[in-house]
Order: C-alpha cells, then sequence, then structure tokens
C-alpha cells in the first residue's frame, strides 16, 4: 500500500489555493498533482 496521503494533501493545498487567489495554474498544478498520485503504481512490500 503506497502513502500517497502528503501528495493529495499538497494537491489539495495548490488546489484551495489556486481558488482563492484565483490562478488557474495552481489549479491545474494540483489537480495534475492529484492524478499523478491516484495513478502511482503500487509499491512492493
Amino acid at each position: 500500500m503506497t502513502r500517497t496521503w502528503p501528495l493529495h494533501a499538497t494537491a489539495v493545498t495548490l488546489v484551495a489555493a489556486g481558488l482563492l487567489v484565483p490562478h488557474a495554474l495552481l489549479v491545474a498544478a494540483g489537480l495534475l498533482l492529484a492524478g499523478s498520485a491516484a495513478l502511482r503504481p503500487p509499491s512492493e512490500p
């Protein structure tokens, strides 16, 4: 089982900052980071 919660927390922070500031690049970076964390292959135990 991979520990992707730090990547997801960073992605949520980026998306929230992008919505508060309004800056589309922050939102896009957060969505890309969340997607790459979700598609990460499982690590070997």
